[in-house]
């Protein structure tokens, strides 16, 4: 591979543990993500959190750069998946479920037994991507997420037993 090829390479990911020196990253993915996307602060906050489980998708280039993230709230014998972004330029290759894979295994050698999440009823490829993990909806609730437009959907309530 020549130095020009080696530079115009799609970057290969390592999935890994990640803290608050990613607040900016996640920032940015989740704005890229989510009509209403949360903020550093919120980001810092939460990664400093004893109680949350933060996985990413680093690149393995020079520049590290974050593919996606899922942050998680771990009070074994429960698990709560707060938010979860890829990189819109990187979705529909995998990456999703391989962060969403070895996060689960993070989660599981942490003591949850039980995952929860919410999600939007209209998200599809999220919807799909939980159900191969196997996740099962428990409940719904009515007009929970509102889009830029306003227009508002449910969320569906799913679980995992691990």
């Amino acid at each position: 591979m020549t130095l020009l090829s080696s530079f115009f390479a799609k970057p290969t990911f390592v999935i890994e543990p990640i803290g608050s020196e990613r607040a900016e990253d996640c920032e940015r993915l989740h704005g890229a993500s989510f009509a209403f996307g949360w903020s550093k602060i919120d980001f810092e906050n939460y990664l400093a959190d004893a109680h949350i489980v933060a996985d990413g998708a680093v690149a393995e280039n020079r520049r590290g750069e974050l593919g996606g993230f899922i942050l998680s709230r771990l009070l074994p014998p429960d698990a709560e998946i707060l938010t979860f972004a890829v990189d819109p330029a990187r979705r529909g290759a995998g990456l999703g479920r391989r962060i969403l894979e070895k996060h689960l295994e993070n989660l599981e050698r942490g003591g949850a037994r039980l995952v929860f999440l919410e999600v939007a009823d209209d998200n599809e490829a999220a919807l799909k991507l939980y159900g191969g993990e196997g996740f099962k909806e428990i409940g719904r609730r009515e007009n929970y997420y509102q889009r830029a437009s306003g227009e508002r959907r449910a969320a569906i309530n799913l679980r995992l037993e691990i």
